[in-house]
C-alpha cells in the first residue's frame, strides 16, 4: 500500500466532511470515507481490539443511509482467501452487496462488491 498516496486521499475526505470516525478515548476504533456523487465508500476500516463488538455493521448500514440518493454503492475489499479479511466480506454479503470485478488498490489486491438499489417512486420504501 502507498500509505502517502492513502494519508493524502483521506485528508481530503476529511476536508469535504465526507469522513466519520467513531473514538473511545484516544482511540479511533472505526473509520470510513464516503463519496456521495460515485456512490463509494472508498476507506473502510475498524480496531482489530473492537471487531466482533457491531461496530463494522454500525459503520456499514452507517454508509447506507449517508449514501442514500445512490442508485448503486459501490466498496472494495479483500479478495476472497485473502488471510487479511477479518469479515468485511460477510458483513458486506449480508447487506445485499454482491462479488464484482477484481482490482489492484493502492498496490493490493480488492475486490468490488456493489448493492443495486432501487429508487422507490411516491418514497414508499417499506
Amino acid at each position: 500500500m502507498d500509505e502517502n498516496q492513502y494519508l493524502e486521499q483521506l485528508q481530503e475526505y476529511i476536508k469535504n466532511k465526507r469522513a466519520l470516525i467513531l473514538k473511545d478515548a484516544d482511540t479511533a476504533i472505526g473509520i470510513m470515507a464516503f463519496n456521495e456523487i460515485t456512490g463509494s465508500i472508498d476507506f473502510f476500516g475498524v480496531h482489530p481490539q473492537y471487531r466482533k463488538r457491531g461496530i463494522a455493521k454500525a459503520f456499514c448500514e452507517k454508509a447506507l443511509y449517508e449514501l442514500a440518493c445512490s442508485a448503486q454503492i459501490s466498496v472494495t475489499t479483500f479478495r476472497e482467501g485473502d488471510k487479511a479479511d477479518t469479515g468485511y466480506r460477510e458483513i458486506w454479503g449480508s447487506l445485499g452487496f454482491a462479488e464484482a470485478e477484481l482490482l489492484i488498490e493502492f498496490g493490493y489486491p480488492t475486490q468490488r462488491f456493489i448493492l443495486h438499489r432501487e429508487k422507490s417512486e411516491g418514497g414508499d420504501n417499506e
